[in-house]
């Protein structure tokens, strides 16, 4: 199964996220949306994982969420990554020590169960749209506009990315509270 790790976000913010979605789809001659019920922040993308590491994954989140207390995450701007032509649009997060702390416990918690470091460094941010081609992304960054919204943080999860039918689905396998 193809996992990740995240903090998955209350019904109020997947809906104001969903509204700035469809403000920057006016402005995308094309592109690949994220859908509403998906929106979610990645702490650590793992990838395809057996029964077996799924456990130790399970034992590592664990382990993370014994080491944490609740917090609070507030959105930030709109920004972009480049591939080609074309471009990944998201909404980024104000720099937090507590979100910084909570990475590193995991990575930790990871590297105890035979988990490499993750070479890139942590830029966390919510995929509003992958493989987007439009006109002008400062057009976007200039229209759009994000409110200082808190995101309040008690529980991480490990999540499996599968296809039901057509749709693209994150389901948690499982939820560890702080």
């Amino acid at each position: 199964m193809r996992v990740f790790f995240a903090i998955e976000f209350e019904e109020e913010l997947k809906e104001y996220l969903f509204n700035i979605q469809k403000d920057i789809r006016q402005h995308c001659m094309a592109g690949n949306f994220t859908l509403k019920e998906n929106f979610h922040l990645t702490l650590r993308f793992i990838g395809e994982q057996s029964e077996s590491q799924t456990k130790q994954l399970i034992t590592a989140l664990k382990e993370t969420a014994a080491n944490m207390s609740g917090f609070e995450l507030k959105l930030n701007q709109v920004g972009k990554f480049d591939k080609g032509n074309r471009k990944i649009i998201w909404v980024g997060l104000k720099k937090s020590q507590e979100l910084d702390n909570l990475y590193s416990q995991l990575e930790s918690a990871l590297e105890k169960q035979e988990y490499r470091k993750e070479d890139r460094g942590f830029s966390p941010h919510v995929t509003l749209a992958r493989e987007v081609k439009l006109d002008s992304f400062e057009v976007i960054a200039n229209k759009i506009a994000v409110d200082n919204l808190a995101i309040k943080v008690k529980s991480i999860s490990l999540m499996e990315s599968k296809r039901i039918g057509n749709k693209l689905c994150y389901v948690p396998i499982a939820r560890e509270e702080f």
